[in-house]
């Protein structure tokens, strides 16, 4: 494949409309997650409980989960995945950076709701790369 838009094209023919959907939710989200301003001089810090850092780390997990389903899914487009999901974490925490700037009490708002979002487009994404996350982690687990 020779250029990103055939990429581009292949990806969106082999990966799903949900797939995209998940993309977007999870774009949504690190933009929630990074719009959280500076704290306050003599604001303390809010503890992060067990449900908080799970929430953390499945955050982390669907931009990954949805990199290996794209990947598996539309071999032969790499370039073209590493550039979309790479555009949309960059593109997420410059977004969330600035609102964080210019709105505070905006980005405190945004970012109280990225748990919660964050579940819930987890889910999506868990949905949506069920089989072929599956299938390859049987690959490895079938060999001896």
């Amino acid at each position: 494949m020779g250029s990103i838009s055939a990429q581009l094209d292949l990806l969106a023919d082999r990966a799903s409309d949900l797939w995209f959907l998940a993309l977007v939710g999870s774009f949504f989200v690190m933009i929630c997650e990074a719009a959280k301003p500076k704290r306050a001089e003599g604001e303390a810090r809010e503890a992060t409980g067990a449900l908080g850092v799970w929430i953390g780390i499945l955050s982390l997990l669907t931009p990954l989960l949805l990199f290996v389903h794209a990947f598996l899914t539309a071999q032969g487009s790499l370039i073209a995945i590493i550039v979309l999901i790479g555009a949309a974490i960059i593109g997420a925490s410059l977004i969330g950076w600035i609102i964080s700037a210019a709105a505070k009490d905006f980005g405190r708002v945004l970012n109280r709701a990225a748990p919660i979002l964050a579940l819930a487009v987890f889910a999506l994404t868990l949905y949506v790369t069920w089989d072929s996350v599956f299938a390859f982690i049987g690959i490895f687990v079938g060999r001896r």
